[in-house]
């Protein structure tokens, strides 16, 4: 599995040119959930990201770290 640096706690913001219903102008939110790959085919982390009211959930690829 790809390793991440990203952990539960961190403040992220989420990159230009992705999109999600109910992102904030800001696209910053706070990591509050991890779910690990399902199968080797799968070598990656999906993150659940607090932003306000809503939980969304992001590829660690669309990710940038802000501060822990």
């Amino acid at each position: 599995m790809e390793k991440s640096n990203f952990e539960i706690g961190d403040l992220v913001r989420i990159k230009d040119g992705t999109h999600q219903d109910d992102m904030p102008d800001s696209r910053v939110g706070l990591i509050i959930g991890v779910s690990k790959a399902r199968s080797d085919a799968e070598r990656h982390n999906v993150y659940e990201v607090q932003m306000g009211e809503s939980i969304l959930k992001f590829h660690q690829m669309f990710l940038e770290k802000l501060s822990t």
